[in-house]
């Protein structure tokens, strides 16, 4: 197994248990990248761009490396799945990123309910690159 996918299992994992243990904080952080993860290790495996490659068009692209990732797989859906369904990709991937710089950066209380709806879009969205690019 790649280990950016084992270490994407292991932070969907460790948000689990991270929410089971009342730590809200940094169960976002752990459901955020185990979607960013699989998102690189998708562009990889799905679309042929190794993680060199993936490196080199996020330093020539002006967009953060979580930007491009994202766009990525947002522009490639538009080509094979449903409009809505990529604008519902990018809109769950953006929401869970914001979730993830508040919950990382931002002097707030990361509560139950913002870690819970955290995990619950790290599983749509991880499920539905998972069912869609066979990875």
């Amino acid at each position: 197994m790649s280990k950016l996918k084992q270490k994407s299992e292991f932070n969907i994992s460790a948000a689990d248990t991270l929410l089971k243990e009342h730590l809200f904080a940094p169960s976002v952080h752990c459901s955020y990248y185990s979607c960013f993860q699989l998102l690189k290790y998708t562009i990889k495996e799905f679309f042929g761009d190794d993680y060199s490659t993936q490196a080199v068009n996020i330093s020539t692209s002006k967009q953060s490396s979580h930007q491009y990732v994202i766009n990525y797989i947002a522009k490639e859906l538009r080509g094979f799945a449903e409009v809505s369904e990529s604008q519902e990709f990018k809109r769950k991937i953006k929401d869970l990123r914001q979730y993830r710089i508040e919950a990382d950066y931002e002097n707030i209380e990361v509560n139950s309910d913002k870690g819970n709806m955290a995990f619950d879009k790290a599983n749509e969205v991880r499920s539905y690159i998972i069912k869609n690019f066979n990875v």
